[in-house]
């Protein structure tokens, strides 16, 4: 099943996302940004279903949240997203 990681700026921002989302009736979990994808080696990311993620960056960006990047994950490992 192929999921997105919505990568945020630290973890303050990050549970804020979740928690957009989570009223918007999505669900999201907040976890440490793996290793690979991380450029300081500290930043969180909201994890998300693939068939949630247009949704989800709508109700973000109806709340003026951006997220540093956006990865899908499918079998053959992550791959960031243009924007």
């Amino acid at each position: 099943m192929e999921e997105f990681l919505l990568v945020a700026r630290n973890i303050t921002q990050a549970q804020h996302m979740a928690a957009v989302l989570a009223r918007g009736g999505l669900h999201a979990g907040v976890l440490r940004t793996p290793s690979a994808l991380s450029e300081s080696g500290c930043s969180h990311a909201v994890r998300l279903r693939a068939q949630t993620a247009a949704q989800a960056l709508a109700l973000l960006a109806a709340e003026k949240l951006t997220p540093q990047r956006v990865y899908v994950r499918t079998a053959e490992g992550y791959e960031e997203m243009g924007g």
